[in-house]
């Protein structure tokens, strides 16, 4: 589902109502819906595409369960990410196991709900209910979607999905085919590859909370404290019923140990402590990642302590086409040429390619505000945009990366 997703407002009702009349028997009844619809405690969430409603989702809370009481879409649509929504607005509303009863098993299964009786599903979510707990320690839940969002990066989308996510997402049968649940693992490649947003894609994925370590910031305090910042930081965050927690740039803290190191080694120490501690809890993930994995502590990423090591590499031709498509199609309807666009861009990472089409977009702006007129983006705009602006990645770059993924990649 591409369309954009917002509460339900009156105005809706008739394209809600019409939505209700075209759908299969898969939900209760209409009648029960239309009254908890007009109930101020309800939770309903519309789909809008090119100002139509193109799905609904209508739920609410009672006594810790948040119940799932329709969803409903136009055209075929599977709703997951409209599910995924309304399943993140119960947690909001103090949820802490969300219910469905619906005959369409295969879409709830998808999530992450278990069968728990006749056309009855269940799923446990994490304490989202109470905001400040989450602001307090740093974390917070990222928006139902952006995993299905990362596009032209397939190749570690689908090792991620396979090797990480699924296994969580789906504890009984992983517990059913003896695969262990990863606890920690690191993702490297050159800056501006993504390792970020995958993070925040496997916390979105997951719909768990995500908190992130700065070792920026407690590499500023003295040496006496930064290991004893480490530690408290993770008593918080493992007091979290579920988390992800994600540290960039852990070569700050967990480097080879020598004296020009620009933390204290009791911090690495210490962060090696804290690692089985993370193996322990259920329901958490590290994710550490890094643009210098040579310079990683060798003890820190043996096999005992992280459960993969995977690369996060620059964007080949294809997956530079499909980023290139998405702010393309995002930023103007004239007629471009993405594969020109990808000819002259071999050195882009992900984010040099957002940074050149956010300004090619600027650049369409600028031109029809001083002259009055103009077209969208064109690809000449684009063009301008990618001369003016410095690739991150270097062949000497690229070179080690693939030297590194041959010596430290581990999937």
């Amino acid at each position: 589902m591409s369309s954009a997703i917002r509460p339900y407002n009156s105005d809706d009702l008739g394209q809600v109502l019409r939505l209700w009349e075209s759908a299969t028997d898969a939900w209760p009844g209409t009648d029960t819906a239309m009254r908890l619809l007009l109930d101020s405690s309800a939770v309903a969430l519309v789909a809008e595409d090119e100002g139509r409603v193109v799905a609904c989702a209508l739920g609410g809370v009672a006594g810790g369960v948040g119940w799932i009481y329709r969803i409903d879409t136009a055209n075929g649509d599977d709703g997951h990410e409209l599910l995924d929504a309304l399943t993140t607005a119960l947690a909001h509303g103090g949820a802490r196991l969300i219910a469905a009863v619906s005959t369409d098993g295969d879409a709830l299964t998808e999530r992450g709900f278990r069968p728990t009786g006749t056309a009855m599903f269940d799923r446990e979510v994490a304490d989202v209910g109470r905001p400040l707990a989450l602001n307090a320690v740093g974390a917070r839940v990222i928006p139902p979607g952006l995993w299905d969002d990362l596009r032209g990066m397939d190749e570690a989308k689908e090792i991620i999905e396979r090797r990480v996510i699924l296994p969580l997402a789906e504890p009984e049968l992983a517990a059913r085919h003896a695969v262990e649940q990863p606890k920690a693992i690191v993702l490297f490649g050159p800056p501006g590859t993504g390792k970020t947003t995958f993070a925040k894609g496997i916390a979105s994925r997951l719909g768990w909370p995500f908190a992130e370590i700065q070792p920026s910031e407690i590499g500023a305090e003295g040496a006496e404290r930064q290991a004893k910042l480490l530690a408290d930081t993770f008593d918080r965050l493992l007091d979290l019923p579920e988390a992800v927690i994600f540290v960039d740039e852990v070569e700050d803290i967990a480097s080879i140990r020598h004296e020009e190191r620009r933390v204290s080694p009791n911090i690495t120490n210490e962060f090696l402590k804290q690692i089985p501690r993370m193996r322990e809890a259920p329901h958490h993930l590290l994710v550490c990642a890094t643009n210098s994995v040579g310079m990683l502590d060798p003890a820190f990423l043996r096999p005992g302590r992280f459960d993969y090591v995977l690369p996060v590499g620059p964007p080949n031709d294809e997956a530079r086409a499909s980023i290139w498509a998405r702010y393309v199609d995002e930023i103007t309807d004239e007629p471009v040429e993405v594969g020109v666009l990808v000819k002259a861009s071999p050195l882009f990472t992900p984010a040099d390619i957002e940074w050149a089409a956010r300004k090619a977009a600027q650049r369409a702006f600028e031109r029809e505000h001083f002259a009055g007129h103009g077209s969208r983006a064109t690809t000449e705009d684009f063009l301008a945009a990618i001369a003016e602006t410095r690739a991150t990645l270097t062949p000497e770059l690229v070179e080690a990366f693939i030297a590194d993924t041959t010596r430290f990649s581990r999937a």
